[in-house]
Formats: structure tokens, sequence, C-alpha cells
């Protein structure tokens, strides 16, 4: 009896403190939080710059608070190890995505003639990019990194740092046009 008791006890301290799970109607409800966060975040960028035109500096850094915000309520919801590479793979495409919005407004930016020098740029960055995940994936094998679960993130998290950087790149550029 005292075992059995025992038992019941573990297992539902177990189930009282398991991780909620990331369902899609938590994600649309985080997605709401941290919209009227990234709001709010927007506004006191627009307060602090006292009413300097900011804008795309100010939609820069909000869209970068509002997918890294995102990313972290997510592992909050679910911080077991795959929750945590799910999010940052999550976070890896809200950059990539990013990336896309900032190329296309600098591509908008440059004259046609100079508008392929980007486009060679970008291929070279993809493949350089594609050629360091194969070895990301490659170093964080067990045989060299000594394997874990915690792999999966360190390697999730070095993939999305390489977009970030390009995206950080790319913003970069458009602070250098006067206009």
């Amino acid at each position: 009896m005292k075992s059995r008791l025992l038992l019941f006890l573990l297992l539902s301290a177990t189930f009282v403190n398991a991780q909620e799970g990331l369902t899609l109607a938590k994600l649309a409800e985080i997605e709401v939080q941290v919209d009227k966060q990234a709001l709010k975040f927007k506004d006191s960028l627009i307060k602090r710059n006292a009413g300097a035109d900011f804008s795309l500096d100010n939609e820069f850094e909000t869209d970068i608070y509002r997918a890294e915000k995102l990313a972290d309520k997510k592992v909050e919801v679910d911080y077991s190890t795959a929750g945590m590479t799910s999010a940052i793979v999550d976070l890896n495409k809200d950059y990539n995505k990013l990336l896309n919005k900032y190329y296309a407004i600098l591509m908008k930016k440059l004259q046609p003639k100079d508008q392929e020098k980007l486009k060679i740029s970008q291929r070279n960055w993809i493949k350089f990019r594609d050629s360091e995940d194969e070895l990301i994936g490659i170093i964080t094998k067990t045989e060299y990194s000594g394997g874990g679960t915690i792999q999966s993130n360190i390697m999730a998290g070095r993939i999305s740092d390489l977009t970030k950087s390009r995206l950080y790149f790319i913003k970069g550029h458009l602070n250098q046009f006067v206009n």
C-alpha cells in the first residue's frame, strides 16, 4: 500500500510539473503577447529618438526584438532540449525572413547596375552558410563533441548566429545610405 501511495505521489508530482507543450493555441497566444510587447518596444524607441526619423532603425530593432522574444516565450513553455532546439530553429527561420526583407530594401536602394553585385554577394554568402552548416553538423557529432542532447541546441544556435550575423551585415549596408 505504501509503495502504491509513493508511486501515485511521484506520478502526480511529475504530472503537475509536466511541461505545458507548445500547441497551436498556445503559440497563437504567445504571438499576441509578443506583438503587444513589440509594439510597446517600438513606441519606446520612437520616444527615445525624440521625433527624429529613425523609422528603418526602429523597424529593424523591433523586428529583431519580436523574433527573439517569440523564441524566449516558446522556450518558457517547452524548456526540454527538443523544445529549445525547435525554438532556435524557428528563430533562425524568423531571422531568414528578416534577412530577405532587408535584402529587398537594400536591393531597391541600389541602382540597377549595382544590384547584380548584391545578388552575387548574397549567393556567395548562401554558399558559405551552407558549407558552414555542414561543418557545424560534423563538429557536433559525438566523436568530436562528446555527444549529448545539448549538441542539437549548440548546432541550431550556431546556424542561427550565421543568419543573424548576415542580417546585421545587410542592415549595416543600409546604414550607409544618406536618404
